[in-house]
């Protein structure tokens, strides 16, 4: 009888070249992926903890002016091998590689930097600073101002009413309202200058997260990366 004679070509070699192109191709992406969501997921977990150690949480879109993220890309990763994204008040540039924000309202947050240094707060063009007194005024409950004290409980606005006066009392000064003949109420102390003491700490809170997420984050990444990805 005869031979039947079998020839086969394997092409093993262009296969690995394939997977080692799609891994360089894929890695700025899942990267840039993984840190996006585990900036996130430490403003939003972690760095929220710590500020409510602090700070009265009133306005949950103050928060976010205040610690607000701009996101990696993969182009710059892909362009410089670095990856780049911040957590940054609202009313700073992003950095360069960052993806700027263009949404949301932008607030002036600058004097939270006090808070994490301590420092002395100072009124801007007014004498005195007005400093609520909480159990006498009321704050609005929700919108974009949510937890600024309401119009009528302003000073300006206290003052214009005309039944608003300044308080002396005990070697302190008080802006108060007449609410009946005899009657009134006290609704901020005026004071020179107030001490911050300062020690929030938001890097703290940030790297801790860091370390619990990015590990993860970053394995869930290329498994997304790779699904999306396509061999040629």
């Amino acid at each position: 009888g005869g031979f039947m004679h079998i020839s086969i070509k394997s092409n093993v070699p262009e296969i690995e070249r394939r997977l080692d192109d799609l891994v360089t191709k894929q890695a700025p992406f899942a990267l840039s992926l993984a840190l996006n969501k585990s900036i996130k997921s430490s403003r939003d977990i972690d760095l929220r903890m710590e500020y409510g150690k602090f700070f009265e949480v009133r306005n949950k879109a103050f928060f976010k002016q205040v610690h607000q993220i701009r996101n990696s890309t993969a182009r710059h990763i892909r362009r410089t091998g670095m990856a780049l994204a911040s957590i940054q008040r609202s009313d700073l540039p992003s950095p360069p590689g960052a993806r700027p924000e263009t949404r949301g309202r932008k607030a002036q947050t600058r004097f939270m930097e006090k808070h994490v240094t301590g420092g002395i707060k100072t009124p801007r063009l007014k004498r005195n600073l007005a400093i609520p007194i909480e159990a006498n005024v009321s704050r609005k409950r929700s919108g974009a101002r949510a937890g600024a004290v309401n119009k009528s409980f302003e000073p300006r606005n206290i003052m214009q009413s005309g039944k608003g006066f300044i308080l002396q009392k005990g070697g302190k000064s008080f802006i108060a309202k007449r609410t009946g003949k005899k009657k009134i109420k006290i609704l901020h102390s005026l004071a020179k200058s107030a001490t911050i003491q300062g020690g929030y700490n938001p890097e703290r809170a940030v790297k801790r997260g860091m370390n619990k997420y990015f590990k993860i984050m970053y394995k869930q990444a290329w498994i997304q990366a790779l699904r999306t990805a396509k061999l040629r």
